[in-house]
C-alpha cells in the first residue's frame, strides 16, 4: 500500500484503518478457530471436565501422546492377559496406570507438566516386562511390606456398573454399566415369578461395591482415606456419593430389591447411578479399604506371626477377593495355618460342590495359589517369609573341635 496514490493524508489513513480492521477481524477469527480446535484423544473431548482433559484436547502433540498411551496400554495389558502368566507384571501396569492418571490431574492443565508425564508413561509402557516364572527365578521372595493385591483380578470378577442393581435380581450390561431392569425366576414352591438376589447381596454399584455390607461411617472412612492417600478427582463429591447410597446402606436380599424398585417408581423410572469418575473412585476406595480390613484380620488370626503385607501377591489377592465374595471359613483356616496347597485343594473341592455356581471364581483363586507354589513364591506349607534357620554352632564346641581335628575334618 503506497502513500502517493491517495489525494491526501486523511484519505490514506481512512482507507488504511478500514484495511487494518478487516485484517484484524480475520486474524481474530482464525485465532479463535485455532483455540476452539479439539484434537482426537482416547476420550470424548465434548465431555471433558477437568483442566487436564481440556488441555490435552486443545494441544495436537498432547492429543497424539494421549492416543499413543491408550494404544500401548491396551495392547500391553491385552497381551499379558492372553499369555496368562504375567499376573505380577499386569498388576503393576494397571496399578501404575491409575496412579499416573491421578498425577496428570495434578498438572492442572499445564502443558509442560503434561508433556513430561505422558513422556514418562510411554517409556514405562515400553519396558521389557517379565513373566511370573521369570520373576520367580530371578531372585528370592520379596518380603518387603507392600500392597501386592492384584486388583485387576478382582475387577474382572466384579465388572463395572454405573447404575445401582442387586446381583441376580436385575439384568445388567457390564459394558455400558446399565441396569436392564428386573430379572425374574419361578418360585419352586408357589410357581410365581419372583426377583431373587444372589446369596446375601444388597444394592451394588461400581466394581462390586455392595452397599448392603456397608455402613455410612465405614463407607465415608474408606473414601476419605482414599482421598488422603491417592487423591480425588475434582468432579467427585464424597458427600454426594454418600447421599446417593444412603437409602440402600445395610439393606440385603428382599429389602434391597424392594428399596431399589421403590426408588425406580418414585424417580420417573430411573435407577440411581454414579458417573464414571464417581464409580471408579468409590470402587478404588472400597478395594483399598477391604485390603486393609483383610490385613488386620489375617495378622490377628495367622499362625507363625505372619504379616499380610509381606505375603506374595497370590495370598493377598485371594484373601481380599474373599472379602468381596464368599469368605469361606474352611479356606481361610488353611490360609491362616499357612497351608497354601491345602487352601488350593479346598477351593477346588468347593468349586464342584457347595459353591458350584461360583466355580470359575473359586478355581481362579485356587490356580493363583498353585501358580505361586509352582513358581516358588510359596512353599506348599509354611511362612514364605520365615527367616532362614541358623545352623547349630557345633564349631564353637571345643571338645567337638578337637575330635574333628583328630579326624582331619576341621
Amino acid at each position: 500500500m503506497r502513500y502517493e496514490v491517495y489525494k491526501d493524508k486523511q484519505e490514506f489513513f481512512y482507507k488504511y484503518r478500514q484495511h487494518f480492521r478487516g485484517v484484524l477481524l480475520i486474524s481474530i477469527f482464525f485465532s479463535q478457530l485455532a483455540h476452539a480446535t479439539q484434537y482426537t484423544t482416547s476420550y470424548n473431548c465434548k465431555t471433558a471436565k477437568t483442566e487436564t482433559e481440556k488441555a490435552v484436547c486443545q494441544d495436537a502433540q498432547l492429543a497424539k501422546m494421549d492416543r499413543q498411551v491408550s494404544h500401548d496400554y491396551n495392547q500391553l495389558t491385552n497381551r499379558m492377559e492372553k499369555e496368562g502368566n504375567y499376573h505380577q507384571s499386569l498388576n503393576n501396569v494397571t496399578t501404575t496406570q491409575s496412579k499416573w492418571k491421578e498425577e496428570t490431574l495434578q498438572c492442572k492443565g499445564d502443558v509442560f507438566c503434561l508433556t513430561d508425564a505422558y513422556g514418562k508413561r510411554l517409556a514405562e509402557l515400553n519396558y521389557c516386562y517379565r513373566s511370573d516364572k521369570a520373576i520367580a527365578v530371578a531372585g528370592v521372595a520379596d518380603c518387603t511390606p507392600l500392597d501386592r493385591v492384584d486388583y485387576h483380578f478382582i475387577q474382572k470378577s466384579e465388572g463395572m456398573m454405573y447404575d445401582f442393581y442387586v446381583p441376580g435380581a436385575f439384568g445388567t450390561n457390564v459394558e455400558t454399566g446399565e441396569n436392564l431392569g428386573p430379572r425374574y425366576k419361578k418360585d419352586k414352591i408357589t410357581g410365581e415369578k419372583i426377583q431373587k438376589a444372589i446369596g446375601n447381596s444388597g444394592v451394588t454399584v461400581g466394581e462390586g461395591v455392595d452397599l448392603g455390607q456397608q455402613t455410612i461411617a465405614g463407607l465415608r472412612r474408606y473414601m476419605e482415606i482414599e482421598q488422603k492417600k491417592y487423591g480425588k478427582p475434582d468432579d467427585v463429591d464424597i458427600e454426594y456419593i454418600i447421599d446417593t447410597a444412603k437409602p440402600f446402606i445395610g439393606k440385603k436380599k428382599n429389602n434391597a430389591i424392594s428399596a431399589l424398585n421403590d426408588y425406580y417408581i418414585s424417580r420417573n423410572k430411573k435407577y440411581p447411578q454414579l458417573s464414571k469418575s464417581e464409580a471408579t473412585f468409590i470402587s478404588e476406595a472400597v478395594r483399598h479399604g477391604y485390603a486393609e480390613d483383610t490385613s488386620v484380620l489375617f495378622d490377628k488370626n495367622a499362625q507363625h506371626k505372619m504379616s499380610f503385607w509381606k505375603m506374595p501377591m497370590s495370598v493377598q489377592t485371594v484373601l481380599t477377593d474373599m472379602k468381596y465374595h464368599s469368605y469361606v471359613s474352611s479356606v481361610s483356616h488353611y490360609l491362616y495355618q499357612a497351608d497354601w496347597l491345602g487352601a488350593a485343594k479346598e477351593l477346588e473341592n468347593l468349586a464342584v460342590g457347595r459353591y458350584a455356581k461360583y466355580k470359575s471364581r473359586f478355581l481362579a483363586r485356587a490356580q493363583m495359589l498353585r501358580d505361586a507354589i509352582n513358581y516358588h513364591y510359596l512353599p506348599s506349607q509354611g511362612d514364605p517369609c520365615a527367616p532362614a534357620k541358623v545352623p547349630l554352632a557345633y564349631n564353637e564346641n571345643p571338645v567337638l573341635q578337637r575330635v574333628l581335628r583328630y579326624l582331619d575334618w576341621a
